[in-house]
């Protein structure tokens, strides 16, 4: 999914916070998983397949950038989303912004692109992060259901995704602490912390004096037109981050994300709606919606009994109405 990236003079200073923030080597266990002691966790999963293209890495060894990217996954994906089924990604590098192709590989592994480059590990791990959300989230499912409604609210998926790239970086430095993936990084941890912190202070992401409901308001007609408003997206990630720090299972709701009913036309309060009636826990989805000032129950019951309407005049057709031959004759 493609995103647009900062400045190349905010990417400075971002390296530059990042290196001061760089901690001594130490040493410590790396195998052992605090949240998972006895690793029932890692035998009753769905496995993740992540595969490394070769390429343009820089100054990277591979099987590094794999170790790293699995331990992205393993703390967005098994710890937090919780996987439903088993995942095959290929990771591919590219210049530009990072995005997940809606076309699949050829043995139906997603395909993820990074612009990350050399060690800079904070760097795949927030873009990885944010891909992965777009994976978990359905993204490929609005274009079965209308390219257009899909784009319509792909800001929000946007903010999402974001907001999952930070706090995937945050989980990271606290299980790096205790059990990086192997010895050479004990201490890394304190370098993920800095990269969401610094991120995290933005001014641009403070939301202060309003309400989301009212910043939504305003800037309702420009996301709807342009979804890769990032500094937009990133005032949404800002007040949607701390729901998920309270509550880690509320990611369990993004894989009942763009339902299969949502089509085209659908508004931003429907869009929210279905995906209310969809997800099983609805506590995140009701959180989100009274965020932005809407009623969870009045606007499910809106959206099914549209549905039910739709489903009878489907079955009710016009008189003389049917279904057409190849060349329309």
């Amino acid at each position: 999914m493609t995103h647009r990236r900062g400045s190349r003079h905010r990417a400075k200073w971002m390296l530059l916070v990042l290196a001061a923030s760089m901690p001594m080597p130490k040493f410590a266990h790396a195998g052992f998983d605090p949240l998972d002691p006895l690793g029932t966790l890692r035998k009753n999963a769905h496995t993740v397949s992540i595969d490394v293209a070769p390429g343009d890495w820089g100054q990277v060894d591979r099987r590094d950038l794999q170790r790293v990217l699995e331990s992205v996954a393993h703390e967005f994906l098994d710890r937090s989303v919780g996987l439903r089924q088993d995942l095959s990604v290929r990771v591919i590098p590219r210049s530009g912004a990072p995005r997940v192709l809606y076309d699949r590989g050829l043995h139906g592994e997603y395909r993820i692109q990074l612009t990350a480059r050399d060690e800079r590990w904070f760097q795949y791990a927030y873009q990885f992060a944010h891909e992965l959300c777009h994976v978990a989230s359905n993204f490929d499912r609005g274009m079965r259901v209308g390219a257009d409604g899909a784009h319509a609210h792909q800001w929000f998926e946007e903010a999402l995704c974001e907001t999952a790239a930070l706090y995937t970086l945050k989980r990271l430095a606290a299980t790096w602490e205790t059990s990086p993936p192997t010895r050479n990084w004990v201490g890394y941890g304190a370098t993920f912390a800095a990269y969401a912190d610094a991120l995290a202070r933005e001014p641009h992401r403070q939301l202060t004096h309003r309400s989301l409901r009212d910043w939504y308001a305003e800037h309702a007609a420009s996301l709807r037109d342009d979804p890769y408003l990032r500094q937009k997206n990133e005032v949404v990630a800002s007040q949607l981050l701390p729901l998920f720090e309270q509550h880690p299972d509320y990611w369990q709701a993004i894989a009942y994300l763009n339902p299969v009913t949502a089509g085209a036309t659908t508004s931003f309060a429907d869009y929210l709606a279905a995906w209310y009636e969809a997800a099983p826990d609805k506590a995140f989805p009701a959180e989100v919606m009274a965020r932005f000032g809407l009623d969870p129950a009045h606007r499910a019951a809106d959206a099914a009994n549209a549905r039910i309407a739709q489903r009878r005049a489907a079955d009710s057709p016009a008189e003389g109405s049917g279904v057409l031959g190849p060349d329309g004759d």
